[in-house]
């Protein structure tokens, strides 16, 4: 009887697991790029701060003469996704409007646009797929007046704050418009209106972006001189105007942040926490106005960060 033996080449099985690895790491590359295309870090917060808008609404909806019952998990998962898919849209066909100008700076320039990893026309449809599909997903899944602020939201971002941010630092109030409306649209998801609950988180949400953002242009202004974005900083090289508009910022922060306690869709905790969150936020403006370092400015960006999820959670946890 003969036997019959298999034998493995060894030069074909170690192709075969290059081959794989290879495939492996041309994927996570693509999702790095898609990553990066789409701002999801961004995005994250983006759909955060929605969901806590649509939270608001759904507690204020018998104020309304809405049922308790009247929203259900799937429209929140909506409101959700469709909020997301609409920042991802945005993020990517802002980055194809700014390729040439993100070539220039060091903390952009290997974006997959201006790598050329991802071409200009295929980043155009999928910023639009995911703006249109967002917006639809809104109409469709919640009501049309969400929508319409979705897309309020996605137009005013691409076609006004995009291209001004290249000729005035006016860009940066202007740009925190369609960055303060996400809990809103959140909110007219649940209700399809808008309250009092959603016009005060709109204007904690516009005024954080100010320091926010200053202490971020402060960080790169030499990038934005390289791309001439005549971002504040830019203009301003001795900080005094820019210094003074985060102080500005911070400070108004602490009352504006008190107001859901006040009004009355917040309570007590909500209001102490809000206040020592504020204070300690002013804190960092104070520290970065009197040391003016690159330290500091990130100090005060990375507390930015914490500020204002806190107060966001701190108002639903805490709901009046």
């Amino acid at each position: 009887m003969t036997q019959l033996t298999h034998r493995h080449d060894p030069g074909s099985v170690g192709r075969l697991m290059l081959d794989r690895d290879s495939h492996r790491l041309a994927v996570m590359a693509r999702l790095s790029d898609l990553y990066q295309l789409t701002k999801l870090r961004i995005t994250v917060m983006v759909a955060m701060t929605a969901s806590i808008g649509f939270a608001l609404g759904v507690r204020a909806a018998p104020l309304r003469g809405l049922e308790a019952s009247a929203w259900s998990w799937w429209q929140l998962l909506a409101t959700v996704v469709g909020t997301a898919m609409s920042c991802m849209g945005a993020s990517a066909l802002n980055q194809v409007c700014e390729a040439d100008a993100d070539a220039k700076m060091h903390r952009t320039k290997d974006r997959p646009l201006p790598a050329e990893r991802i071409s200009a026309a295929s980043a155009t449809v999928l910023g639009l797929a995911l703006g249109v599909g967002g917006v639809a997903t809104l109409a469709v899944l919640t009501n049309p007046f969400a929508a319409g602020l979705s897309a309020f939201t996605l137009l005013s971002y691409i076609l006004i704050y995009t291209p001004l941010k290249r000729v005035s630092s006016v860009s940066t109030i202007v740009g925190a418009v369609p960055g303060a409306l996400p809990p809103v649209i959140g909110y007219a998801a649940a209700t399809g209106a808008i309250g009092v609950e959603a016009v005060i988180v709109f204007a904690i949400m516009f005024l954080w972006q100010l320091p926010h953002f200053l202490a971020i242009a402060w960080l790169y202004r030499d990038d934005f001189a390289r791309a001439a974005f005549p971002m504040l900083p830019v203009l301003d090289p001795t900080g005094g105007s820019t210094f003074r508009q985060i102080l500005l910022g911070c400070m108004a922060l602490v009352p504006l942040g008190l107001l859901p306690a006040v009004v009355g869709f917040a309570g007590k905790g909500y209001f102490f926490g809000a206040l020592l969150a504020g204070v300690a936020f002013l804190g960092f403006g104070v520290a970065l106005v009197i040391g003016r370092t690159r330290g500091h400015a990130r100090a005060l960006f990375i507390a930015s960060l914490v500020y204002l999820p806190l107060v966001l959670a701190l108002m639903v946890v805490d709901g009046a």
